[in-house]
């Protein structure tokens, strides 16, 4: 037989033992959990490098890749990390943490501008990255996740290796600035460029992304090689779904055979905003991220754009093979942070938050959103990927400050409801400020109703119940994030059911019928600052400050309430901190005169002159 057939034939049998699920295992030293990754979950994605360093010893060389204060570097975060803050993950009431890939990668770019740090400059796709520790420490991680009732989703890079190859050079020069074999042969990529037009799948799929060399999947020893790899590393250590990462990029039916070989349930990573484009992926795998709904919820939260974008959204819901597969999130580590684009306005973030638990989907929360996270303040991603502030170290586990508190409440909901896990997603009322849908198991009849009011003013809505409800007229419906407040159902409307709801601004409801426990949110500690003067027609208020949200060498918008009236609101600053600042017109003219004064938690009135 000669050596060709034979490693042909080596590459089939590989590949079907592959496919079969029949690798190599350690099993003995994982633990499973009781289930895969599913629609009951909600995820916590974790930059490992940027959350907790719990062992200094793998932090790497000063002034090489680990550079403490320098966001394009190491940071020092690591697997034992995790684990030593495995109940602040428990307490926020996540079921599912998404880490950072787990093989070891090159330390730095070609070009020395960044670290490995993140996972997706692959070197060795069979080998742990000794900045986050062993395998035995990753094996571990996992089963104190287990034990907790948390699954761990593996972050899985089957797209590309980091930048060996210099442009479409079909070697690598010099010859020991490689891949860890057997994935160091330059026949197992293509050599065509970088992707020149993101819109345009051929190039999707067979250029690099950003110069980082693009694998070959239809090469059948490198899809045998990936394949192998990434099953290995679900059976030796008990992974729980596969976030796959890139998979835009990826042939479609290389989608479906690797999550039929590492057996557990994968989601895509497919970045575009057409549901049409984003749909059809999930026609190869289990789940998608939902970006179509990400650009434009983050948009309507965010920036206060009209909630019937929503709408536009759902309205091809019947695109997907299963809305409940869907990955949903308002920030992740390539965007900027909720907060950096909503102007610090925490009443957004937990309006956005309201809606991400209770939306279809699953949620996925980004790391250090609930300890109030910003990314720096100003936006970075108009350059094309955000990648440096929107992954700071985590500041804090703080579990009493109001957004954690929040999101944790949001997370008892979603586990009490089954609705709002399974439940069908039903639209009920749209128009500029207000959206309010239902989610119904229609075999059991159990329902839960959520509306939000996007607008900063308090909005009165009378809303039809949808023909498929059988809540019954009279029924008193509870606000499960305020239990004093109830809404009943009276007789009316185009269903003959009708519910009458009254929101503060920027607050939304989650309404269920039946007994309640007593809950009463955490009262935020606001700040107000109110400027007087009018501008005259075409003219805005700014201001500047000495205490983050606020700068002196930038402004903040501030919002018109009236012909003379601009407001800005605060909650970071704490009860009794004082801070200074002055208005400005159209930040570049000041108000005459010295600095004006806040307490945090007051609100102030100021009457300048210009």
């Amino acid at each position: 037989m000669s050596r060709s057939i034979k490693a042909v034939l080596s590459v089939f049998i590989l590949l079907s033992v592959v496919i079969s699920g029949a690798t190599t295992m350690n099993k003995a030293a994982a633990t499973t959990s009781t289930s895969v990754l599913s629609e009951d979950d909600i995820v916590y994605m974790i930059l490992t490098d940027r959350f907790y360093d719990g062992d200094s010893s793998n932090n790497g060389t000063l002034g090489n890749e680990y550079r403490p204060g320098q966001l394009k570097y190491t940071q020092g975060g690591d697997w034992q990390g995790i684990i030593d803050k495995m109940s602040y993950i428990k307490d926020l009431g996540v079921t599912a943490i998404w880490i950072s890939p787990p093989q070891q990668n090159e330390l730095l770019s070609r070009d020395g501008s960044e670290s490995g740090y993140h996972g997706y400059f692959t070197h060795d796709y069979n080998s742990t990255d000794p900045h986050f520790g062993s395998k035995a420490k990753l094996i571990e991680l996992v089963n104190t996740a287990h034990a907790n009732g948390i699954k761990v989703i593996l972050d899985a890079v089957p797209n590309h290796t980091a930048d060996y190859l210099n442009g479409t050079a079909t070697s690598y020069s010099p010859s020991t600035y490689a891949p860890a074999a057997p994935f160091n042969d330059p026949s197992w990529y293509h050599h065509n460029g970088d992707i020149l037009d993101y819109n345009n799948y051929t190039q999707l799929v067979n250029n690099d992304m950003g110069g980082l060399d693009d694998l070959d999947q239809s090469n059948p020893s490198a899809k045998a090689a990936i394949l192998s790899a990434y099953s290995s590393w679900v059976a030796d250590v008990g992974f729980d779904g596969i976030r796959i990462d890139a998979a835009s990029s990826l042939p479609k039916s290389f989608i479906t055979d690797f999550q039929t070989a590492t057996g557990v349930p994968t989601f895509g990573e497919v970045f575009n905003g057409d549901v049409n484009f984003v749909s059809d992926f999930q026609n190869y795998e289990w789940g998608v991220l939902d970006f179509p709904l990400f650009f434009s919820s983050r948009d309507v939260f965010a920036n206060d754009t009209s909630m019937n974008n929503l709408k536009t959204i759902f309205d091809q819901d019947y695109k997907y093979q299963n809305t409940n597969h869907l990955v949903t999130f308002m920030d992740n580590h390539d965007r900027d942070r909720f907060l950096n684009l909503a102007n610090d306005n925490y009443k957004k973030l937990r309006l956005a938050m309201t809606f991400l638990f209770t939306v279809r989907g699953i949620p996925d929360v980004y790391y250090g959103t609930e300890q109030a996270n910003y990314g720096g303040g100003v936006p970075t991603e108009y350059t094309g990927i955000a990648n440096k502030e929107n992954r700071e170290v985590m500041p804090s586990f703080n579990e009493t400050n109001i957004n954690f508190k929040y999101i944790q409440r949001l997370a008892q909901i979603r586990k009490d409801y089954d609705a709002l896990r399974s439940g069908t997603q039903r639209e009920m009322w749209s128009d500029s400020f207000v959206y309010s849908y239902s989610r119904r198991i229609d075999t059991t009849a159990h329902e839960v109703i959520t509306v939000l009011n996007n607008g900063y003013d308090s909005s009165t809505r009378t809303i039809p119940l949808r023909a498929e409800s059988t809540i019954p007229v009279g029924t008193v419906l509870t606000n499960l994030l305020n239990t004093s407040q109830t809404v009943t159902v009276a007789s009316g409307g185009v269903t003959g059911k009708q519910i009458t709801v009254t929101l503060d601004g920027k607050q939304g409801m989650i309404l269920a019928a039946g007994m309640v426990a007593s809950y009463t949110p955490p009262t935020p500690t606001i700040t107000k600052i109110r400027v007087h003067y009018n501008v005259g027609y075409g003219n805005s208020m700014y201001l500047r400050g000495s205490n983050y949200p606020l700068w002196w060498d930038k402004g903040r918008a501030m919002r018109n309430v009236s012909s003379d009236v601009w407001e800005f609101e605060m909650e970071r600053i704490p009860a009794g901190t004082t801070v200074e600042f002055k208005p400005m017109i159209n930040n570049d003219t000041w108000s005459t005169g010295s600095n004006y004064t806040v307490t945090g938690g007051t609100t102030v009135d100021v009457y300048p002159s210009f």
